[in-house]
């Protein structure tokens, strides 16, 4: 009898001890259950194995086999591929509403509103071509004009700049969370031998939550219960206990193998944070920032072009190029010139007019430069200089031609077919080839009568040959002319992976400035749609993940009042064996 008493004892103070971890598991769920990446953890109970007793088969209670974390880890799997496309497209979406800003289209000081301007300001002159309120006007515009060109341009450049320093913090995050990781595997497999360490897988799964949002990588859990983590071109970052960094090298992204061997996972990196700087750096600023110096480079362009061909109120009696050639020596139509714009020279000619002290032509009519597809900037020099006794042109210490007059001799210009004037810098409006280095030409700034509003007359038969008055509007409304006028413009396609294609788009200056403005809004309003897209997703994979894996409050408070209440009756258990051994011991 007493053996059976004693059965039922151990029973019940299984049953006590069960209760018990119920109870502490319970408790651990309801402390955690604002603790993030926590997952609800149930202890699991399982009858004894029987025994014999007095010829059949007794229970011998419960015993509590472990205590199990409500995981799925696909589903955790998938949430952090999708949190990784999420972060992308959150990350470019901030900086493209940084970008579209540094545009501010709806500003009085945008680009399309000065370009607007800037002709209006040449039609004045047109209707007052001798005016010095109207050339001033021009003058100060203009000069606003290159400042928002250079502004703009100096904004991407620093956008640039602060991706490559979100890149490099984002790169230093990830060595962290791969370091903090590895520890976790190295934890969770010396614990897991007896038993789950639920706690730390929760903590690493966070961690490993984290390092989705900055880089695409995929999970694969070994034998042990250790991670091993792969991420753009099947580099590791984790492994077992090992940890692998990645460094910013310039402007790339490479991995750092244990041997000291780097690799260059740059272009490979398509999601997360990296993915979205590296989108917004190399594919999106960098296209613009290109399309904003192809536009700005042909607006310069078209503007000196037909700038170069007219006369202002006044002529020169020197006049310096505002374009260097690296090498004076080579034909000025090959990139070997090292001129800005030598692929704009063509075979042709240009007329030189050289006047005397009374205005009058020195050499009794224009004079013709011709330049081949053979012609260096030394012949030129050389051509000009041959022209007449009094003026003489050679290329100085900076790769400039420079010309020059005696006796009180000026010059001027006409009727350039080889575009070799605008691309030497010779009577042109603007300086500098790029939206960085635009600027109006520093002979403008210093006389405004140099405005070429006019056109020299060089037709042999009429009366006014060699002449130009100060009313004449001609290159003025050639200008204007200009708003109206089709250009070719390189327009570039920018691809990390792919390689950067340039393509053309023949349209206006003001066209192509309103198309790329457009495609700037239609690429941020594509990116917003994706931002969203992959949220909600994101908020559908969450709602699966926590009915698996959150706590529930009033399933828990319901759980603790089962777990007292068998506690309760396990104590009963205890207190009848003691009343049926005080009575078995009262027995005479």
């Amino acid at each position: 009898m007493s053996s059976g008493i004693g059965l039922v004892l151990s029973i019940a103070k299984d049953a006590l001890a069960a209760q018990q971890y119920g109870i502490y598991v319970t408790s651990h769920n309801i402390a955690n259950v604002n603790t993030p990446g926590y997952s609800k953890q149930t202890a699991v109970f399982e009858a004894k194995k029987p025994a014999p007793f007095g010829g059949v088969l007794l229970g011998r209670g419960v015993d509590t086999t472990e205590i199990v974390r409500a995981s799925d880890q696909i589903i955790e799997n998938r949430v952090m591929q999708q949190k990784s496309s999420l972060y992308c497209y959150k990350e470019m979406e901030n900086y493209m509403l940084a970008m579209e800003g540094l545009f501010n289209e709806t500003s009085d000081t945008s680009l399309s509103t000065m370009l607007g301007e800037f002709w209006n300001l040449w039609h004045d002159i047109s209707n007052d071509p001798s005016g010095t309120a109207e050339r001033i006007a021009l003058y100060e515009h203009s000069l606003l004009i290159s400042q928002q060109f250079k502004s703009v341009d100096s904004d991407l450049l620093q956008l640039n700049t602060d991706l490559t320093n979100a890149v490099k913090a984002g790169v230093g995050r990830v060595n962290e969370i791969t370091a903090a990781i590895a520890n976790l595997n190295n934890e969770i497999a010396g614990l897991e031998i007896d038993a789950s360490a639920n706690d730390l897988r929760d903590q690493r799964n966070v961690l490993a939550s984290e390092l989705a949002e900055y880089i695409d990588m995929k999970i694969f859990e070994q034998s042990n219960g250790a991670f091993t983590i792969v991420s753009a071109k099947g580099v590791v970052l984790v492994n077992g206990n090992d940890g692998y960094d990645i460094e910013l090298d310039g402007s790339s992204v490479k991995w750092q193998g244990s041997g000291g061997n780097k690799v260059d996972i740059t272009n490979n990196i398509s999601n997360g944070k990296l993915g979205g700087w590296l989108d917004m750096r190399d594919e999106i600023v960098a296209k613009y920032k290109q399309d904003l110096t192809e536009l700005a480079s042909e607006f310069i362009w078209a503007v000196n072009k037909q700038h170069s061909q007219g006369v202002g109120l006044t002529t020169f009696s020197s006049a310096t190029g505002t374009y260097s050639a690296s090498a004076p020596g080579a034909v000025v139509t090959t990139f070997a010139s090292g001129l800005d714009y030598y692929d704009k020279i063509s075979g042709g000619t240009f007329e030189v007019w050289v006047y005397d002290s009374t205005d009058t032509l020195a050499n009794g009519g224009g004079t013709t430069v011709t330049v081949t597809g053979v012609t260096t900037l030394n012949d030129i020099a050389t051509a000009i200089t041959a022209l007449d006794p009094d003026i003489s042109a050679s290329v100085n210490a900076d790769g400039k031609l420079a010309i020059t007059t005696t006796n009180n001799h000026t010059f001027a210009f006409s009727d350039d077919t080889s575009n070799v004037l605008a691309a030497l810098g010779i009577n042109t409006f603007f300086r500098g080839s790029t939206a960085g280095g635009m600027g109006v030409n520093d002979v403008i700034g210093s006389d405004k009568d140099y405005i070429a509003a006019a056109r020299i007359d060089s037709d042999a038969t009429s009366s006014g040959y060699g002449t130009f008055a100060a009313g004449d509007n001609t290159n003025a409304l050639a200008i204007v002319d200009l708003q109206y006028t089709s250009v070719s413009i390189s327009e570039w396609s920018y691809d990390r992976i792919n390689g950067n294609t340039e393509g053309t788009s023949t349209a206006t200056i003001e066209e192509y400035y309103h198309s790329l403005v457009g495609s700037l809004g239609i690429k941020g309003s594509s990116i917003s749609r994706s931002r969203a897209f992959n949220e909600v997703m994101v908020n559908e994979l969450n709602t699966m993940r926590e009915s698996i894996s959150s706590v529930s409050l009033d399933e828990e408070m319901t759980q603790l009042m089962q777990y007292q209440h068998a506690y309760a009756a396990a104590a009963k258990l205890i207190s009848v064996s003691d009343e049926m051994l005080h009575t078995l011991l009262g027995v005479k």
